[in-house]
């Protein structure tokens, strides 16, 4: 219970790599390319590097999505001409972290009201962010 309450907590607090440590980056060699661009009440930061390998090598683009509060929300990569893939949601995140308490909660012979209560108790941007998903099945 402890280790899954530590995780929420840590999410909840970090806000995860921002903007003026990703372009610090730009000063190595393999990095060739940055963008930043305000979309609605997010910012996108686009940035992408040669990666060398063995006998060739591919470009990389990361797209880093960072909240109005500047928390890092998402994490995409796109090798070469693919498609961007998600390699990290914080959204994702919270959502297997709260999972993982109302397991623990239930495995501790709580009832589903009472599991709802404690739920009811995070902190309002937590339940803002996971929204429906906290809600229990009945």
């Amino acid at each position: 219970m402890d280790k899954a309450i530590q995780n929420l907590l840590n999410l909840h607090l970090a806000r995860g790599v921002q903007p003026s440590e990703l372009v610090d980056n730009l000063f190595d060699s393999e990095y060739i390319d940055f963008s930043l661009k305000k979309k609605n009440s997010s910012l996108v930061l686009e940035l992408s590097y040669v990666e060398e390998l063995e006998e060739c090598s591919q470009k990389i683009f990361m797209r880093y999505t960072y909240s109005a509060e500047k928390y890092l929300n998402r994490i995409e990569q796109k090798i070469s001409s693919g498609k961007f893939s998600t390699q990290w949601c914080r959204n994702e995140e919270v959502t297997k972290a709260i999972a993982a308490i109302k397991n623990c909660l239930y495995q501790q012979g709580l009832s589903p009201e009472s599991v709802n209560k404690i739920l009811s108790t995070l902190p309002s941007d937590l339940v803002a962010s996971v929204g429906d998903r906290l809600k229990l099945v009945a």
